[in-house]
């Protein structure tokens, strides 16, 4: 199915972690036309990260009552921490003629496919396991049993692929952006 008998002002653009999901929607964003959502996690942030640039840091109490009053188009737990996308931002640009950008779990975007089937999905995928692993290690964020955790989900998550009108494998971020680029047409 091709983005353009979609709607292209929502774009789901999932993936394992360590897929390299962040890095192609920053390059993304360097267009004035697209937009990318903010998620909110109850995890502590990396070095270098930005509260309210790459993501909301909150409690775990204050992300449950975000949820009570139903604040998010989806949220999911991974790796013990919660994550979830306000509902708010996406109303905003999508009636904004821009294309807004959600970077997010598989869970999520299963979430977002039951409530927005016109939106365009992209799963990004690592070119073989090696490198997923390799580039969860690059982190140097978290020790060798989260990474094997991760690495066991994002062997989970590599199934839902199916499920996406598009694929693309990022084993050079220049070529995986500019492949976005034409689905996007932008």
């Amino acid at each position: 199915m091709s983005a353009d008998k979609k709607s292209c002002k929502l774009v789901v653009i999932s993936g394992p972690s360590g897929s390299g999901k962040t890095s192609i929607c920053k390059e993304l964003t360097k267009c004035p036309k697209v937009k990318q959502s903010i998620s909110y996690t109850t995890r502590k942030p990396r070095d270098g990260e930005k509260e309210g640039v790459d993501y909301c840091f909150v409690e775990r109490s204050e992300f449950e009552k975000l949820v009570k009053e139903d604040k998010f188009i989806e949220y999911a737990e991974y790796c013990g921490h919660l994550y979830g996308t306000p509902i708010g931002p996406v109303r905003e640009v999508v009636d904004d003629n821009k294309i807004f950008l959600l970077a997010i779990d598989v869970k999520g975007a299963m979430q977002v496919m039951k409530k927005m089937p016109d939106a365009v999905y992209i799963f990004i995928k690592a070119p073989d396991d090696e490198t997923l692993k390799q580039r969860l290690k690059n982190r140097l964020t978290e020790d060798d049993e989260i990474i094997n955790k991760r690495f066991m989900v994002a062997r989970e998550e590599m199934e839902a692929s199916k499920h996406y009108d598009y694929c693309v494998i990022n084993d050079r971020l220049d070529d995986a952006v500019k492949e976005i680029e034409g689905i996007l047409q932008i």
